[in-house]
């Protein structure tokens, strides 16, 4: 087991991501621009809305638990928002403006705006959550945990790579599987692990098995999982993966939701002219019945979990991809599929609730 690129060093894991994709931040600034240009003809008060709100619910004792959440994706609400209903104590999740946050959304939650996350510390805040230091709220609540000597944990938010952002200095990790904790925190000895399981996964079993797919859809064909926007492999690999399976098993590729840049699209437009065919992206995957197979997706898990077969496939995959596919029990194409993983027994939503008050 390898471990991590950048085991301890947050600087070079940033330098590392800012190198990874220049079109793509090119693109942002253009975008960034654009919306300055826009923000001109506003009214004042309309251009200084702030980006954070505080939500914040009173709860029992003194201490209080502060959860910082960067996105809503259903990765980051699954790890960090799942816990709500089994927390007894006062919280305040500090989150972007423009977040969609369903689980925030009660008369009990007041709201306080602020324009930077390292503000939102109250004085009785006793812990803090995080998915990590490498976003601006994981950043900021690092530097509050730091400054004032509290307790913080990271929750895994998804499947490990030796990409992933290291660990904040003197973190808690509450790890998906026991092999993940001693691959993050890997030649950290000041970090501590325990497994609480995936929230993401247990989800994914608990819910419906029986997808309402479109009417008319060919529920057998394969499905491949697009993965055109990720940094860790270059697009020789996962899109000469995605196109020599398509052509080969006449299967779908299922473009990645973040696959909207120019170059995806391009790169989408002259596979269907070469006769490989997209499938739509405005159906859920859960909601799609399909075997499916990617280079290193969750999905994977998630459609074994669910089951229904799922595999892998990379054939100029690196070393690392056959240790990912290793650890996470992901089976090759070919093989026998990929078995669901266990989320029998407590939630893990409830064990994270139980450890997060056990701190304060």
């Amino acid at each position: 087991m390898a471990g991590l690129i950048h085991p301890e060093s947050i600087e070079l894991w940033r330098e590392w991501a800012a190198s990874r994709d220049r079109a793509r931040r090119a693109k942002h600034a253009v975008t960034d621009a654009a919306r300055a240009l826009r923000r001109r003809g506003q009214e004042p008060a309309e251009a200084s809305e702030p980006a954070w709100i505080l939500h914040s619910r009173e709860g029992e004792g003194e201490g209080r638990l502060l959860i910082a959440v960067d996105s809503g994706s259903p990765t980051s609400r699954a790890s960090l928002l799942a816990s709500l209903p089994y927390l007894n104590a006062g919280i305040d999740v500090i989150a972007p403006q423009d977040a969609a946050l369903p689980e925030l959304a009660g008369e009990e939650w007041s709201r306080t705006p602020f324009d930077s996350p390292r503000d939102a510390a109250r004085e009785q805040t006793a812990a803090v959550v995080s998915i990590g230091q490498h976003l601006p709220a994981g950043a900021a609540t690092h530097s509050i945990a730091q400054r004032r000597g509290l307790p913080e944990f990271v929750v895994q938010h998804g499947a490990l790579t030796p990409y992933a952002p290291p660990l904040p200095r003197d973190a808690a990790l509450l790890a998906w599987s026991d092999a993940d904790a001693a691959f993050w925190s890997t030649r950290r000895s000041d970090v501590r692990a325990e497994t609480v399981g995936s929230q993401l996964l247990w989800q994914a079993a608990h819910e419906d098995r029986a997808p309402a797919a479109p009417e008319g859809w060919d529920g057998d064909r394969l499905l491949f999982l697009g993965q055109l926007h990720g940094a860790e492999l270059p697009r020789a690999v996962t899109g000469g993966a995605a196109r020599a399976f398509c052509r080969a098993h006449d299967a779908l590729y299922r473009p990645h939701p973040s696959e909207t840049d120019i170059r995806s699209r391009a790169q989408h437009a002259l596979w269907q002219r070469r006769g490989i065919a997209l499938a739509p992206t405005d159906v859920a995957l859960k909601d799609l019945p399909n075997p499916v197979v990617a280079v290193f997706s969750t999905g994977v898990l998630e459609a074994a979990v669910r089951g229904r077969d799922a595999w892998v496939y990379a054939p100029k995959a690196p070393a690392w991809v056959h240790e990912f596919w290793e650890r996470y029990d992901m089976r090759p194409f070919g093989a026998e599929p990929t078995p669901a993983p266990d989320a029998t027994g407590e939630e893990p939503a409830a064990k994270i609730a139980r450890i997060l008050e056990e701190a304060l």
